[in-house]
């Protein structure tokens, strides 16, 4: 079963400051990160699997790379609009 970065933080029980600060990012930059509007770095994908306790290779597998680039051309079309 995939589960996408924001999904796996909240089942950890975690604020988005709380994995912010575990890998040494800002909350803006880690939030922009967690919405797809950026891409993780592979070293803080490895973070991320050790945090919440999942394979590093759910967050590589292509429904989550969908995701993230559905969510990123929702934004850009709502941008486009406005």
């Amino acid at each position: 079963m995939l589960i996408t970065v924001k999904a796996a933080r909240i089942n950890k029980g975690l604020y988005q400051q709380d994995v912010a600060d575990h890998l040494g990012l800002s909350l803006n930059a880690y939030v922009r990160k967690e919405n797809g509007l950026r891409r993780f770095y592979v070293d803080e994908i490895a973070k991320l699997s050790q945090l919440f306790g999942v394979s590093i290779v759910n967050f590589f597998e292509a429904q989550c790379h969908n995701k993230t680039r559905e969510q990123k051309d929702e934004q850009t079309a709502s941008e486009e609009v406005s």
